[in-house]
């Protein structure tokens, strides 16, 4: 299984990352147990989303888990699972035999838990024995670290879990495609569409030759994240619900000031745009039907489709569907000028504006409260936090998957990760182990935690991908990049950092959720035409404004003030 689908959102955005000699030093002096074992070997669990344990012999031959072990003193023992992963942690932590460090993606469960002292106090740990814990003391003490504690928790000096932030060295974002070179050429001059009003004609061009005009990624329309940034919010308004991003179907309108536009009459435009293209095939009649990562791979790899959108505001997605749509199925032929990087596009209110938080939190990592050794826990979560913890995840042992370039920067050898790796059934092209990079950059990539401070490092985190990929690898990404560069700055907008300290209560939750099942089902019966749109709009409007629209609209502004008082 591909490892991004080990996380249940993230991406997510999406959904939110230097060498080791094997002996038994951590990340420094002060926190290493000796090599004769001045503190006790004890077994420690730690559990992750999704990956596979079937391989017994490839588990025990494991040279970074063995390297881990060494340095910190421990028996690593893994846990992990897919379908009910973390309702199974509640339990489990609720009767007490809950792994020894786990994640959660809910902040109510993660704020339940520590109203409850279902959880470790870490920063209690570390603040009894600094020294031991220097980088990790460190982490503590900065402030926007406690200004994280002092909203979830309520207390800035206690620290329940470690944050696992979704920064990327680039904005990765909705409402980009990416076009068959040899369509685009057929029917539009291969010129790459700038505006909706061109992508449109483009995709009517395109149905009218035979095939489809455009897939975007909407997992059989009950996410409309693709369709809203690509054909919405460059015209001006919103037409997605609210979700699980805080501003999905919203509208910046002043300072701190937002509308929810799902069901204006804005949109109701929008939703008959996107009925008529279905209707033609320029939008896939396929849409609602179909598989995103099946059938949409297997047909644009087979030239039905004439564009997609997958989340090409990101370079590495360009990469991997090249290679995982296009190539697999052209395998004798493909070439990387076969598929083009388009731009997003402008409408009405001109680029599309796209609100993404500074220090979004994927996940929270958690240690029981009832944990028999809780300091060598925290002497794991040390390790793993230190320079060379992370060059042991990210880069692995000198001489066993890398070697030492003459510029300082690792040379990596061939094969020898997949072949780690593949004990586990996962695979990634940002991380290298598939355990415990998630656990500060749920971008998989590795951070900085000991030479910089917390909030620098976990927003901007290392992107070691280039120094293993091949030639064809680099040709993918600074294809794409080179094009997102020439208009990112115009579409990506980064919130102030007190954003980050919104919070939406139970209440906001419940409304949410039902004005996703509203919109879910109205819109899907509007664009598929089984319900006519000018009859049925009115009844849309009604039930969503039942539902409580108004009420979250409120609740979304109220917090975003509340945060600016707290933060600002």
């Amino acid at each position: 299984m591909h490892k991004a689908a080990r996380w249940m959102t993230v991406v997510i955005v999406g959904m939110l990352s230097t060498s080791l000699a094997a002996c038994s030093t951590g990340g420094s002096a002060s926190n290493a147990p000796s090599a004769s074992g001045a503190r006790d070997n004890v077994t420690i669990t730690f559990a992750q989303f999704g990956n596979s344990l079937d391989d017994a012999s490839g588990l025990a031959s494991d040279p970074i888990k063995k390297a881990i072990e060494s340095a910190v003193g421990i028996t690593l023992k893994y846990d992990t699972g897919a379908e009910g992963f973390e309702d199974r942690m509640s339990t489990e932590l609720a009767a007490g035999t809950s792994p020894d460090i786990f994640p959660t993606w809910s902040v109510d469960k993660f704020q339940s838990w520590a109203k409850d002292g279902a959880l470790l106090d870490l920063a209690k740990v570390v603040n009894a024995d600094p020294t031991r814990y220097p980088v990790l003391a460190k982490i503590f003490a900065s402030t926007q670290y406690q200004a994280y504690n002092k909203l979830y928790a309520g207390d800035p000096s206690v620290a329940y879990g470690i944050y696992s932030v979704s920064g990327l060295p680039h904005p990765s974002f909705a409402g980009v495609p990416v076009y068959n070179q040899a369509i685009l050429d057929k029917v539009n001059g291969g010129a790459v569409p700038q505006t909706v009003d061109q992508f449109v004609t483009f995709t009517e061009a395109a149905a009218k030759s035979g095939v489809a005009g455009w897939w975007p990624r909407n997992d059989k329309l009950t996410n409309w994240s693709e369709i809203d940034s690509t054909i919405a919010l460059p015209q001006g308004t919103s037409i997605a619900p609210p979700a699980s991003n805080t501003f999905s179907g919203f509208v910046k309108t002043g300072d701190d000031q937002w509308k929810l536009t799902t069901t204006s009459d804005q949109s109701k435009a929008v939703v008959q745009q996107l009925a008529a293209m279905y209707k033609d095939n320029a939008l896939d009649s396929g849409v609602g039907v179909k598989g995103d990562f099946d059938d949409a791979y297997a047909n644009f790899g087979l030239s039905k489709i004439a564009s997609v959108n997958f989340g090409f505001g990101y370079a590495g997605q360009f990469r991997d569907f090249w290679k995982t749509a296009w190539k697999e199925a052209n395998p004798k032929t493909a070439k990387v000028t076969d598929l083009t990087q388009g731009v997003a596009l402008q409408g009405s209110a001109g680029y599309p504006q796209i609100y993404q938080f500074s220090a979004p939190i994927g996940a929270f990592w958690v240690v029981p409260a009832t944990v028999k050794n809780p300091e060598r826990v925290v002497d794991l979560l040390e390790y793993i936090a230190s320079e060379q913890g992370q060059t042991t995840i990210f880069q692995g042992v000198e001489g066993l998957t890398f070697n030492a370039g003459s510029d300082g920067q690792p040379s990596y050898i061939d094969g020898a990760w997949d072949k780690i790796n593949k004990a586990y059934g996962t695979s990634d092209g940002r991380g290298q182990y598939v355990w415990f990079d998630y656990v500060f950059s749920t971008a998989s990539m590795m951070t900085e935690l000991q030479t910089k401070d917390w909030f620098e490092a976990v927003r901007n985190p290392v992107d070691h991908s280039s120094l293993w990929a091949t030639d064809q690898d680099k040709e993918l990404l600074q294809a794409s990049q080179s094009v997102i560069d020439t208009f990112v700055d115009k579409v990506v907008v980064t919130l102030p950092d007190y954003y980050n300290q919104m919070v939406l209560d139970e209440k906001a939750a419940k409304i949410q959720a039902k004005l996703a099942e509203i919109s879910n089902r109205y819109l899907a019966a509007f664009v598929g035409g089984q319900m006519d749109i000018e009859t049925g709009w009115p009844k849309y409007v009604a039930e969503y404004q039942a539902a409580g629209a108004g009420d979250y609209e409120t609740m979304v502004n109220q917090a975003v003030q509340t945060a600016k008082t707290l933060g600002g």
